[in-house]
């Protein structure tokens, strides 16, 4: 049975995501704290309290459902009310919300250790923490996985499988075909889990030399050396030429086999460029991710299949997906089957990081990029304030944004909802 591997792959990956939240928010609280800020609550999850404990004026704990997390850090707006009269009621009732209880906050902790007291420089490390955290685990998980465990990136002289079948005209691989024949390996003997010595008495070191000597013998038939189970054994085989289709000869010879991937470490060096192709393929993603949602909707309701490739995904979805990757293994006669779970486990927390990264840093409240644009905003006010010889201006009334917030709050909402929907009645299988 595979589904306690499934249910392990589930649990490996709501760990991750445990874990990358904790340490994200981990990267405001360090800085908040360095700066006097006083945090007043460090929660991973969301939902009911599992339980939580008090040290250092800071309540730490865990929540029921882990779908994310958060610090709540005194002041985050200024108490400060600007004279301005906002044009709706509902939009004054809002900001006077958030003033009060932002006030209320700085009163129990004193105006020194509130958030919106701090410089604009200060603001910004403190939220830029968490996605630097995130990117820091991101590149360290990719290191491990590519230059630490390795990747499969090149075939190995070890065999995949044998196919029993092919089809003269074309060279398909294939039992399905009217001119089906058997393949030159499986008459010769070949199995999955042969190992490719020689070739005519040469002595094979990659997959390449021997496609090329395949192609070199032509349909001569010739001596195969390999290792099965330990010991060397010898074969002949007989290369099957391919046809035009015209009754001509290709010149091209097939003999019906594939190969195991082989696990390379690749250096340090590479880590780089694949974590610059792999944040290039997420900002792709997310600059086209509403009409993505939308596309995934409609799909799912005109009982459509999903584009694996374009449809995005809840962590519902990758959850049950690296649940099938986990499990997929099973039955394999390998001894790489555990290092290749960690390197997808280890990859999907890696692209997990890299996303929490990516969308933190957007410019819009209520993520982290929003704060760290009003901390922007705020330092050129006060750059532009110096220069001119005007009075030190006061910190930005991001209160006044709250609106704004609440419809970035619901649209992410929203999404998240279709998503998770669309996973469950519709799922991206592997």
């Amino acid at each position: 049975m595979t589904w306690p591997l499934t249910v392990l792959g589930i649990v490996v990956f709501a760990a991750a995501l445990t874990v990358s939240v904790a340490w994200h928010e981990l990267g405001h609280l360090l800085p908040a704290k360095a700066f006097g800020v006083r945090v007043t609550r460090y929660f991973v999850g969301f939902g009911p309290t599992v339980f939580s404990r008090t040290w250092g004026g800071t309540e730490y704990g865990l929540k029921a459902l882990p779908l994310g997390g958060f610090i709540r850090m005194a002041g985050m707006y200024s108490p400060a009310d600007t004279g301005r009269r906002p044009r709706f009621r509902w939009q004054a009732a809002l900001e006077s919300e958030v003033r009060h209880l932002s006030a209320a906050e700085v009163e129990s902790v004193g105006v020194d250790h509130a958030f919106y007291r701090l410089s604009a420089p200060r603001k910004a490390v403190v939220m830029l923490g968490g996605p630097t955290m995130n990117l820091v685990l991101a590149i360290i998980l990719t290191a491990v996985v590519f230059s630490g465990i390795g990747a499969l990136t090149e075939p190995s002289l070890t065999l995949e499988s044998v196919s029993p079948c092919a089809a003269p005209q074309t060279g398909v691989v294939s039992c399905d075909t009217d001119d089906a024949v058997p393949t030159p390996a499986a008459e010769a003997g070949l199995r999955a889990g042969d190992t490719l010595r020689t070739w005519q008495g040469v002595a094979l070191d990659s997959w390449t030399a021997f496609q090329d000597a395949i192609q070199a013998t032509g349909t001569t038939p010739a001596e195969v050396g390999i290792e099965r189970d330990g010991r060397p054994e010898t074969l002949t085989i007989t290369p099957m030429p391919i046809d035009t289709g015209d009754g001509e000869p290709s010149g091209a010879v097939v003999v019906g086999v594939t190969s195991q991937m082989e696990r390379v470490r690749l250096p340090l060096s590479a880590v780089p460029g694949i974590l610059w192709s792999q944040i290039a393929g997420a900002a792709q993603a997310y600059a086209r991710l509403p009409v993505a949602v939308w596309e995934t909707v409609r799909a799912t309701v005109g009982g459509e299949e999903r584009d694996p490739a374009r449809s995005p995904m809840s962590i519902v979805g990758i959850a049950r997906l690296q649940g099938e990757a986990t499990a997929d293994s099973v039955g394999e006669d390998s001894s790489d089957v555990w290092a290749s779970r960690w390197a997808t486990w280890l990859s999907i927390a890696a692209m997990l990081n890299l996303a929490l990264w990516l969308f933190n840093l957007l410019p819009l409240l209520p993520l982290d990029g929003g704060h760290v644009a009003g901390a922007l905003i705020e330092g050129l006010r006060r750059t532009w304030a110096r220069v001119r010889h005007r009075p030190r201006t006061g910190p930005l009334d991001l209160a006044r944004a709250i609106p704004v917030t609440y419809g970035v709050f619901a649209a992410i909402i929203l999404m998240t909802v279709a998503l998770v929907w669309a996973d469950i009645v519709n799922p991206i299988s592997l």
